[in-house]
């Protein structure tokens, strides 16, 4: 990009709870480019879709190389990438005159179509700074296969953008189902019990709770179908008080409901759901590298417990 070319950047509007996982070299490449890009509308053959994911940014003016949607109201732009990645970062390049066209727009990333992708989780919202031609976004490893970018006034506006760059790299193998309004995903990465919280809590709401016998029916038929190997056990929110033996959900919700074997006396305060006994808990010890199972949709007026961990910092060991 030539030197007169400025570029912001900016935290996005997404409230973590926990320090972010790291990536690797490869979340450095920009996966846009292997991509396909539509959009609402298309002014003119000039203003394809496609034309911001061409990695031409110079000169960033020339209208044959940026995508330019008709003048509507809720007007959007969407990627859909060849697969399921972690985003860490997007920069977004309008033309030299057009840079206050990327106020106020919503980037989302997620796995739905409804509403044309429009419903997915927001990573951030642009704002307006008209010293600024890139935009950039931190998204923190959010998880999705499709990326909008999104104009939600309903004004009748024009959206153009000239270079839609997203750095990230592809998320661990996975499963997914929904059950009374959760969404379930069983993560084929394993990880230690403490990463595997954060994970989740990263990436989707919390560790798995299972508040009954539909939730267990749900698990076993997840692991029954899942097409990819999976360790003996698979870590759910379940947390022994280290002071005590009372058990409890991560998430917050009551522990009005388990499945534990009778032969399970292993010391650990950690606990997961048997990949091979259906319907069996066992205590597991917690720097055992197991997948696990996230879900979104917390349970109303539930608060779920604060957790620290060191290994974000010394990747060396697990707690």
């Amino acid at each position: 990009m030539g030197s007169s070319h400025l570029i912001c950047s900016f935290i996005g509007v997404v409230v973590l709870l926990w320090k972010p996982t790291g990536f690797s070299a490869a979340s450095r490449i920009n996966v846009a480019l292997s991509g396909t890009a539509i959009q609402s509308t298309t002014i003119s053959d000039s203003g394809k879709a496609e034309h911001s994911i061409d990695g031409n940014t110079d000169p960033v003016w020339s209208h044959t190389s940026c995508s330019r949607t008709e003048e509507e109201a809720e007007p959007w732009w969407r990627l859909e990438l060849p697969g399921v990645y972690r985003v860490s970062e997007i920069q977004v390049t309008n033309r030299e005159t057009n840079r206050e066209r990327l106020n106020g727009i919503e980037i989302l990333i997620g796995n739905s179509l409804v509403n044309n992708g429009n419903d997915n989780s927001r990573c951030a919202i642009i704002n307006d700074d008209p010293g600024c031609l890139t935009q950039t976004v931190k998204c923190w490893g959010m998880e999705g296969r499709f990326i909008n970018l999104y104009q939600s006034f309903d004004v009748a506006d024009v959206l153009t953008f000239c270079e839609v760059k997203v750095y990230g790299e592809p998320a661990a193998p996975s499963m997914s189902t929904q059950v009374m309004g959760r969404n379930i995903t069983l993560v084929g990465t394993p990880l230690c019990w403490s990463d595997a919280l954060l994970y989740c809590r990263d990436s989707h709401w919390d560790l798995l709770s299972l508040l009954g016998p539909e939730d267990q029916e749900m698990v076993d038929e997840l692991v029954a179908r899942t097409p990819f190997p999976l360790t003996s056990h698979l870590w759910v929110g379940l947390r022994r008080s280290l002071s005590g033996s009372s058990w409890f959900w991560m998430s917050g919700d009551p522990m009005d409901f388990s499945q534990w074997d009778d032969g399970s006396h292993h010391p650990s305060p950690c606990g997961g759901v048997s990949s091979v006994e259906p319907s069996t808990w066992r205590q597991r010890s917690c720097e055992e590298h197991l997948n696990f199972i996230c879900f979104t949709g917390p349970t109303e007026g539930v608060n779920k417990l604060r957790f620290y961990s060191s290994t974000r910092e010394d990747q060396t060991h697990c707690t």
